[in-house]
């Protein structure tokens, strides 16, 4: 009995000590939390250990950095080889159609041939006495068109692939310029200047190039030096409609540039003026046809007729051109 009243004694002086306190804290350990981390701080300082784990950051940033570049070169290395093997296929295909357009220009050269007639083929052997610099009709670089836009422009401007307002059967439209069959921007040449009554429209086209004239009541293409005073062409009116005008006057002028631009069509509007595309080494109509092979490549690429261009050119005649008057003069 006297054991027990002693326990509950203790008991009671240890609720009395405990009351009102946090379980093992006290000043004296909240202070010695606070050493114990900031000797820490100053063991791992003093042994360098924190500049060992940066350095081995920096060091693991380095080598994954590295890896990274490394499997990037690899991967690089590999898309050059896929590339090159795209490269050379493409060189090849890119060969088979010049193949197929090489024999198709000679295909349809030699059909141009066989259907163009004697009297055609004696005025391209007698056009064949003047230097090629002076063949091919054309229109100065000062010469204007008008673009799909509305805007009036000068012919030096004028690029392949943009589409220009030309006169077909259906009245007045725009179409693409698939391509030039003679273009030089620095030279001089000799120009006849057409200029129109009523609308006093003003046209300068070298003497073989065609123009659309009204003959029997129909748009008939001539050379230029056939067009007399008093003859009926075509234009575009103020207000975009189509309009026909007789020539008032003719005379000659010397303008730079030379430019002839073929169309989808094979006409064109120049200076508000109704002109072919062509010269008159062959009828509008022939030189129309002999252009099909060019139309059909511009509808397969367009990309493609614009090479063909490029190839061969001298004296601003391109070198499907060249080749397809030689063709025309096979037989000669």
């Amino acid at each position: 009995m006297h054991v027990i009243k002693s326990t509950i004694l203790n008991l009671q002086v240890i609720d009395g000590m405990t009351r009102g306190r946090t379980p093992f804290t006290n000043r004296l350990t909240l202070a010695s939390k606070e050493v114990v981390e900031e000797r820490i701080s100053e063991a791992i300082k003093a042994s360098g250990i924190g500049e060992v784990d940066k350095r081995l950051e920096r060091e693991i940033e380095d080598l994954e950095k590295k890896r990274k570049d490394m499997a990037e070169f690899e991967e690089k290395n590999e898309l050059e080889r896929r590339l090159a093997e795209k490269k050379s296929k493409l060189l090849a295909t890119q060969q088979q159609r010049r193949e197929l357009v090489t024999r198709s220009v000679h295909s349809q050269a030699k059909m141009s041939i066989e259907g163009s007639g004697s009297d055609v083929m004696l005025k391209i052997a007698q056009r064949q006495q003047f230097p090629t610099s002076l063949l091919g009709g054309c229109f100065p670089a000062s010469a204007t068109f008008t673009d799909k836009q509305g805007r009036r422009r000068s012919m030096y401007s004028l690029k392949i692939g943009e589409e220009v307002q030309v006169l077909t059967g259906k009245g007045i439209s725009v179409e693409p310029v698939l391509t030039y069959i003679h273009r030089q921007p620095d030279v001089m040449q000799k120009y006849l200047k057409i200029t129109t009554t009523k609308k006093e429209k003003i046209l300068k086209i070298t003497e073989d190039h065609l123009l659309f004239v009204k003959n029997d009541g129909q748009p008939t293409a001539i050379p230029a030096r056939d067009v007399s005073i008093g003859d009926t062409v075509y234009v575009r009116g103020d207000r975009g409609e189509l309009k026909t005008d007789q020539v008032q006057s003719i005379s000659s002028v010397y303008k730079k540039g030379v430019y002839a631009p073929v169309t989808l069509s094979g006409s064109i509007l120049v200076n508000d003026v109704h002109t072919s595309c062509y010269f008159d080494v062959l009828s509008h109509e022939w030189s129309h046809r002999a252009m099909g092979i060019i139309r059909a490549i511009y509808h397969v690429s367009p990309w493609m007729v614009q090479w063909l261009s490029s190839i061969g050119q001298e004296d601003g005649f391109p070198g499907w051109c060249r080749l397809a008057l030689k063709m025309l003069t096979l037989g000669e």
